[in-house]
């Protein structure tokens, strides 16, 4: 939290990219294999994400979609 602007390979803010497009991907890559174990296992398992207490410092208006890259806007609280 509160890095540095940078851009990541893929051209998205690193920071939103790490804090929300990873997790996403983290979670979209594990229901093959969580059904297949619970089918051998007869275990459910589940994918929680939980959140920070950084959440008290975000933009008012939510994420700024149409400006995610925006350096001029990136906000370094310290």
């Amino acid at each position: 939290m509160f890095c540095p602007y940078q851009i990541s390979e893929d051209g998205i803010e690193m920071q939103f990219a790490t804090n929300h497009i990873g997790h996403f991907l983290l979670t979209n890559l594990f229901p093959d294999t969580m059904k297949r174990t619970a089918k051998e296992t007869g275990i459910e398992g589940r994918i929680v994400n939980l959140p920070s207490i950084a959440h008290q410092y975000t933009y008012k208006g939510g994420i700024r979609f149409q400006k995610i890259n925006d350096k001029a806007r990136y906000v370094l609280i310290i």
